[in-house]
């Protein structure tokens, strides 16, 4: 073996973790308001953005927003960008998907910034920036972050 040849070894390990931690109080009451069928994000008492999940911290004028005083948005909203994915990650390994999958960034009605999301009943070449979409629940929920399903076309 000359001085540029190189062995390479690849492994694979397949990660599954399983976390629990205390979200806090604005995704606490974001996750209620799901369960309930319902969006909700903090509106900043500076600037009078609407960030949606709330957070503590405003990310564009880093004032503090009230836990309590959340609003709702949507259920509607407008596509402003995506993505169409081919394979998934699944416990470290990437799999091929059967389906694409198209992840939208989702400004719901009432919000300042966009969602991150899934979109299903369109095929990925009808999807476009603008689209009118709106939010699909889980039935029934069960006061978790996957009661909000995906967003489907209007």
């Amino acid at each position: 073996m000359t001085a540029l040849e190189r062995i390479v070894t690849t492994s694979v390990v397949p990660l599954d973790f399983t976390y629990n931690y205390r979200v806090g109080p604005y995704l606490e009451n974001y996750i209620q308001g799901l369960g309930r069928k319902k969006i909700l994000g903090s509106k900043c008492p500076d600037c009078g953005k609407v960030v949606v999940p709330p957070r503590k911290v405003c990310g564009l004028c880093n004032a503090i927003m009230d836990a309590e005083g959340l609003v709702e948005c949507g259920p509607e909203g407008t596509v402003d960008n995506f993505t169409v994915g081919h394979v998934a990650v699944v416990k470290g390994l990437i799999e091929k998907l059967d389906v694409p999958q198209v992840l939208a960034m989702v400004v719901l009605d009432g919000a300042s910034v966009p969602l991150l999301a899934e979109l299903k009943g369109v095929e990925p070449s009808a999807v476009a920036r603008g689209m009118k979409v709106k939010a699909v629940f889980r039935d029934p929920t069960e006061n978790d972050l996957s009661d909000l399903s995906h967003f489907e076309p209007v």
